[in-house]
Order: structure tokens, then sequence, then C-alpha cells
């Protein structure tokens, strides 16, 4: 830990941030919808950063993208309470983890019950029929989920950096990198979708995760005169130019048969 007015290097910020957003979108797509459309005895058809598409339908392929992420999300901001202040470089990564993959599912599923529209809807109506009852009990988890993370994001932000304007820095800083990398990343795919997938890209990143220009608020959880320095590292850009080249390559380009 160091002064308050320690300068956080926004190199090592956008890094981190940069490999949590490629984990979130390839937990969503490649681990939940793929995994479970290759368990069901499926084919990939399409994978990209956004979009996938099986040979087969399943209620149990639409509803494992967002339930694998609710998972992810959930797994990181247990571990990263468990992770000490003095290790702020992999703390931040759970914390953005978390942030990504309960924003995107959280605002997903209250958009997804209003619309009647997208994979929860309809995981659910194939399997409970049409009724508002449970659209209106999944809508109303969205929304705790949403605002749970919110309140989670906002605490462990300013766990690390007590100063508000530092925390600020890290979580625009952190917000601005996954946007431009997915955005990224989606361009490279120029299948017949390639407009919606590139939308659907930047609202689940980008739209979903806008709280983060916001955040943190609140009273400080830690020592007001201590906070986290986050050290320029080239190992972590190492790390984060790898696995985006590697996201870029498949999920950005695309995958399928």
């Amino acid at each position: 830990m160091a002064p308050a007015s320690s300068r956080d290097s926004l190199a090592t910020t956008a890094a981190i941030a940069l490999i949590a957003m490629c984990l979130v979108c390839f937990a969503h797509e490649g681990l939940g919808h793929g995994g479970a459309c290759l368990a069901l005895g499926g084919r990939v058809e399409l994978l990209t950063a956004s979009l996938f598409r099986c040979e087969r339908t399943s209620p149990l392929i639409d509803a494992a993208g967002p339930l694998t992420n609710l998972l992810l999300g959930g797994l990181a901001l247990i571990l990263s309470a468990r992770v000490p202040l003095s290790r702020p470089g992999p703390r931040l990564f759970l914390i953005l983890v978390a942030a990504f993959s309960l924003f995107w599912e959280g605002g997903y599923l209250v958009q997804a019950m209003l619309l009647k529209d997208g994979d929860a809807y309809f995981a659910a109506r194939d399997l409970l029929g049409e009724g508002p009852w449970w659209r209106a009990a999944l809508g109303a988890a969205g929304a705790a989920i949403y605002g749970g993370a919110l309140a989670a994001t906002s605490r462990g932000l300013r766990a690390l950096w007590p100063d508000l304007a530092s925390a600020r820095r890290v979580a625009r800083a952190a917000w601005l990198a996954a946007v431009v990398g997915v955005a990224a990343a989606a361009l490279l795919y120029q299948g017949a979708q390639a407009s919606r997938g590139f939308h659907d890209a930047v609202s689940e990143i980008g739209l979903a995760a806008l709280p983060l220009l916001l955040i943190p608020r609140g009273p400080s959880v830690a020592s007001p005169d201590v906070s986290a320095r986050l050290a320029l590292s080239p190992a972590t850009l190492a790390l984060a130019a790898a696995v985006f080249v590697l996201f870029a390559a498949t999920q950005g380009r695309g995958l399928g048969g």
C-alpha cells in the first residue's frame, strides 16, 4: 500500500480490464453456450465475441451463457474479497470480472423480460410457457443482480483506493479499455450478422457497465490516508496482449462449421 497521492499505471489498469473482458465474453459465448451445445451433441455453427448459433436448439443451450456468467461473476466477487489489499492487480482483475459479468447479465435479464427477447427469455418461455409471473420475477432478479453488482463494485474499488479521484480514474480507464477492446475484436467479424454482432458486443460490455464511469461512491471502507498503487507491469501488459490476440483471432473473427 502507498500514499493516496501515488499515481497508478493506467496501462496496467487497461491491460487487466482487457483480460477480464476477454474472459467474460468467452465464458458467456464459448464456455456457456458452446459447451452446452457440444454437451448435447450439437455442432457450433457460429461463435463470435457476442453471437452464438448451434445446429440444434434447446432451452439449456439458451440458458447456459447467462448462467455461466452469473456463476463466474459470483465466484469472482467472493474471491476478490479474499485477495489481500497489498495485491491490487489480482484483486482489481476479480472485481472487474465480477462487474462485467454481473452488469451484463443483470441488465440483460431486465431487458430480455421487457422486450420478450434474448437467451433467458426464450429458455424460460420454452420451459415454463408464456406467462407474466416469471417475466416479472426474472426482471426483478435482474434488477437485484445489477444493483448488487453496482454496490459491490463500488465497495471493492473504494477498498483499494479510498481516495475517490484515484478510484474513479481506475474505473474509467478500465471501462474504456474494455469497450475499445471488445469493439476492436467485434469489428473483425465480417459475416452476415456483423452489424448486430458489433452492436451486441459494445452493449453487453460497454453500455451494461456504464456505472464504471460514475462509481465508486459512498463512504471509504479503508484508511483514508492509504491507497493501493498499481505499478506498471510489463508482464501484465504482455499477458493482456497475448490474451487479446488469441481472443480476436478466434471469437473476434468468428468460429463455426
